[in-house]
This record gives C-alpha cells, structure tokens and sequence, in this order.
C-alpha cells in the first residue's frame, strides 16, 4: 500500500511540474508557429515598440468616414492575420479598427506573458487614440476570449468609452479551476489574467456576447463579470453558441445588438 502510495504521489507530482513547465501551450497556444500571409485586402500593417522595444505588429483597417475607432484584442490563438480578418469584419459596421498582434505571436518579437500583453494592449490604443483624434471620432475596445482582458485593462483606464466582450472570463484562474479541478491550479499559474479588480474601474458602458454552449470559458463567466462593472453592463446570451463559432461581426447572429451598442451615443 505505501509503495502505491508513494508512486502514486511521485507520479502526480510530475504531472504538476509538467503543468508548471507546459502552460505555455496552453494559455498562449498561438505563439511561435511563424508567419502567415494577411488573407485579407483593405487592410495595413505597421509595428510598434512593445516592453523592452522588442517592436510587435498591428493592423489597421480604416473605411471611409468611420464613426468610431475601435481597438480590437484577439483570443489567444490568433495571430495578425487572424486579426485582419477580425478587423474588416468589424469594419463592416462603419468603424475604424486597430488590432494588435501579441509578443511571441507570428512576426512579433519578445514573449507573451501578461506585462508583455497587457503593455501592447496600452501602446495600441494610444495609437488608436490618436487615430481617432485626427478623425474626430470616439475611441472603443473590444476583445475576444483572451482579448477581453487587455480591452477591460485599457477600459479600466479611462482610455475608452465603449467596451465589447465576447466570452470573456473573470479570471484565467477561474476558468482553469473549473476545467481541472483535480490540480492546484492557482498555485501552478504563471500568467494570471484577471478581470475582477479591472472591472470595478470600468465606467463606460459595457456588452458582454456570450454562447451558453461555451465549453472552454463557461457563460457563467460572462454572467459573472457583468456583475463586476463599476458602468452599465449588459449581456447578451447566444443558444448554442460555443468558444470559437460565435461571430460578433455584421454576418453574426448579434449584429443588431452591437451595430446598436456601436452606434448609440
């Protein structure tokens, strides 16, 4: 019995090292696969100087007379090409769209961690901003999965006056416990987002989109961090949706809510 025992403890205790060493994969899955071609037209790329100058990508897509800059924050997956196509397709409610691509991440220098991400999430809506002052027009975030942390950062920060969500979570913590229970996970965590403490700073209006099918951040998540808004908070559940088949562009089943959300002064 004690041998069992002693094995059995030995061999979890190399699954948590392998956790510890390998969550990397996990929270930044999208980094270090190289360059992709943008796919898109109507879009151009510039760099900017991320922490410690180790310059990063963003991409701009800029239609005629927009009515709002919006910077977009993408999921932790997606690369600059993923965010050109997330810009045009947000483009398509008349707004201008600036998205960054995160260090480590495609032709981007440096390392994803959280300083290195939420730090590209600030230089990128300075440079927004001052888009959208040259235009005249207002300043929004919005962020995808992994994206809403850096959106609710820069919310939180006053730089913004509309913030828009789709599946995001209250904390990487959070989410992690309820998938792996079984594990010590916020002792094990290297790179803890979290959006509670943000949140109560945020005063602008805020529209979280969720999917109740969500397997990978639950929509109790969304449900949650509504709460946490220091501003107006709304949600809007979409059945059957899950993590990575809900669109929140014009072609989405949300199109109406945040065409107005986008809209509205």
């Amino acid at each position: 019995m004690f041998l069992l025992l002693l094995v059995a403890a030995v061999g979890y205790s190399l699954l948590l090292l392998a956790v510890y060493l390998q969550q990397d994969l996990l929270v930044f899955p999208g980094a270090g696969r190289g360059i992709r071609p943008l796919d898109v037209t109507g879009v151009t790329t510039r760099e900017l100087p991320g922490l410690r100058n180790e310059p990063f990508r963003i991409v701009e897509c800029v239609p005629d007379k927009p009515a709002a800059v919006v910077v977009h924050f993408v999921g932790n997956g997606e690369d600059l090409c993923s965010a050109a196509r997330h810009a045009v397709s947000l483009a398509g409610y008349g707004v201008a769209v600036v998205s960054p691509e995160y260090p480590g991440y495609g032709g981007s220098r440096g390392r994803p961690s959280v300083p290195s991400v939420l730090r590209a999430a600030e230089l990128t809506t300075e440079h927004a901003a001052a888009l959208a002052q040259r235009l005249g027009v207002p300043l929004f975030a919005s962020g995808s999965s992994l994206g809403t942390f850096s959106a609710v950062h820069v919310a939180s920060q006053g730089k913004v006056t509309k913030c828009l969500l789709r599946a995001p979570a209250t904390s990487i913590a959070a989410v992690a416990a309820g998938r792996f229970w079984w594990l010590p996970v916020r002792a094990l965590l290297r790179h803890a987002f979290d959006n509670r403490e943000a949140a109560k700073r945020v005063t602008c209006p805020v529209l979280i989109v969720h999917g109740d099918a969500d397997e990978v951040i639950p929509v109790d998540q969304g449900k949650a961090l509504r709460a946490m808004f220091a501003g107006p908070a709304e949600i809007v559940i979409v059945p059957g949706a899950g993590h990575n088949d809900l669109s929140v562009g014009p072609e989405g089943p949300v199109a109406a809510q945040v065409r107005a959300f986008l809209a509205a002064k």
